[in-house]
């Protein structure tokens, strides 16, 4: 498998995110997540590239599984704890997104859907007294021949 680096080739270049970021019509933060292997690059994106810059082959590397790798030690809590990490950050990063809300803001959230649900049923009925009201007012004739 073989992976774009995107942060050298725009070092290399000397452009900022910014730059890249207009050349490749995205947003900066898209290059951004690119750089950071949040998000792979398009093959239309590397089209642009491609077009604007020439051959940009040099920039692809191989990215395969190293066999026999040997990390230090880790405990069963070391692996839970870093596991948790990563839990956490990505829970901050949908709530960021706006993918997800906290908790305790859908239950403020409830609580106030409730209070205009009551709001708006207590106007619905003084709308409905008003209307009566203005009927008896407005034809009291009528109002005499349906009794």
């Amino acid at each position: 498998m073989q992976r774009f680096d995107l942060k050298r080739f725009r070092l290399d270049r000397k452009l900022t995110q910014k730059e890249l970021a207009e050349i490749l019509i995205c947003k900066q933060n898209y290059i951004s997540n690119i750089e950071n292997g949040i998000k792979p690059i398009s093959k239309e994106r590397l089209d642009i590239l491609q077009s604007e810059f020439g051959d940009i082959s040099k920039y692809y590397s191989d990215i395969s599984p190293k066999q026999n790798t040997v990390l230090k030690e880790v405990t069963p809590e070391d692996f839970m704890f870093a596991g948790a990490d990563a839990f956490s950050r990505q829970v901050v990063k949908m709530m960021n997104d706006k993918l997800i809300a906290p908790y305790g803001m859908l239950v403020e959230k409830d609580k106030e859907i409730e209070r205009l649900n009551r709001l708006i049923g207590r106007l619905q009925n003084e709308i409905e007294e008003l209307k009566k009201g203005s009927a008896q007012t407005e034809n009291p004739a009528e109002c005499a021949n349906a009794v």
